[in-house]
């Protein structure tokens, strides 16, 4: 039975995917097996509709000897011989030796007795002395200096000079007084701290004025920004999850303290003291104090400063505080 007609690029993809081709009816001209052939066939694979045949076995390679025998039949078909694609293996050249007789040869060499002859001696020759050399020679040895040990038995030997009895009327013994200081124990010296980390920020503070303004207009409240610096800092902190809550703070000589604010908006424009708490101390002016306790200032100038945080948080609730300082109208929301 002939095989049908298929397209290189149908029988590349029927390949790839493990399809028989041949069990296959092509619909293009001829009966020509074309790539939508191969693709129909697969979607029916996946849909279920038909299983994937096995792929024929390949047959078991031929020995060697069939596999030449055939590639010469195909090549003697062609009219090419074999043995003249087959190059020859160089002629080593080979080496004639020629074989030569051996000949005696006749040496004829006078006899000489070693033990007659007289031994040969070069004239000794007398070595002249220079000048210098007699110089040195005609000089006495010096004598060797004394060795170590015996200059210290000498010196063991030579008797002890004594003081002279003016000199010890003249510096009497007196005893010492123990110090007050000895047997106190050193002072240790103190434990450095950890340095205080202070984040800084600058605020656009075009909208916080136009609100000050504003307020101080209708409510007749004083133009501080710390009302929306608490409000500001309560927002950051709980869209942080942070456990603080923001406190008024106030520097009283050489105590810092930090009040819990009011829950209304305008009496926080008039508050100076109330109930004491832990949390994030804020303040406004233009001396920023650093205890290590959580804090938050703002400069007259717009500059926003945290410390007593970590460098994350303290990033972060930067961002948030200046966001909302920055557009003061999203606190009244």
């Amino acid at each position: 039975m002939e095989e049908p007609k298929i397209t290189p690029l149908a029988r590349r993809l029927a390949e790839e995917n493990g399809i028989d081709w041949r069990r296959l009816k092509g619909t293009g001209p001829d009966g020509t097996i074309v790539e939508r052939d191969i693709l129909a066939f697969l979607a029916k694979v996946m849909a279920g509709e038909v299983d994937l045949p096995p792929m024929p076995e390949s047959p078991p390679p031929l020995p060697p000897e069939e596999e030449l025998k055939r590639a010469q039949a195909a090549l003697e078909r062609e009219g090419v011989d074999l043995s003249d694609l087959i190059p020859e293996a160089p002629k080593t050249p080979t080496l004639q030796v020629e074989e030569v007789p051996e000949e005696e040869l006749a040496l004829d060499f006078p006899e000489i007795d070693l033990l007659d002859e007289e031994p040969l001696f070069l004239p000794e020759e007398e070595e002249a002395t220079e000048a210098w050399e007699e110089d040195l020679l005609e000089r006495p040895l010096p004598e060797p200096e004394p060795r170590q040990e015996e200059l210290l038995e000498a010196a063991q030997e030579a008797p002890e000079p004594e003081a002279p009895p003016a000199l010890e009327e003249a510096l009497p013994t007196q005893e010492i007084p123990p110090s007050p200081l000895l047997g106190v124990a050193p002072v240790p010296a103190p434990a450095q701290s950890a340095p205080l980390r202070v984040f800084r920020r600058k605020v656009d503070q075009t909208r916080l004025g136009e609100a000050l303004a504003a307020f101080h207009r209708f409510h007749g409240v004083p133009e501080t920004p710390l009302p929306f610096l608490l409000k500001a800092a309560e927002r950051a902190l709980a869209e942080l999850e942070l456990p603080h809550r923001p406190l008024l703070g106030r520097v009283e000589g050489e105590r810092v303290r930090g009040f819990r604010p009011s829950s209304a908006f305008l009496a926080l424009f008039h508050q100076e003291g109330g109930e004491e708490g832990e949390g994030l101390l804020c303040f406004f002016g233009e001396e920023e104090v650093h205890t290590g306790r959580p804090s938050l200032f703002l400069a007259p100038d717009g500059i926003l400063a945290v410390s007593g945080l970590d460098a994350p948080l303290a990033r972060k609730l930067l961002e948030r505080v200046a966001l909302y300082l920055e557009d003061p109208v999203l606190l009244l929301a």
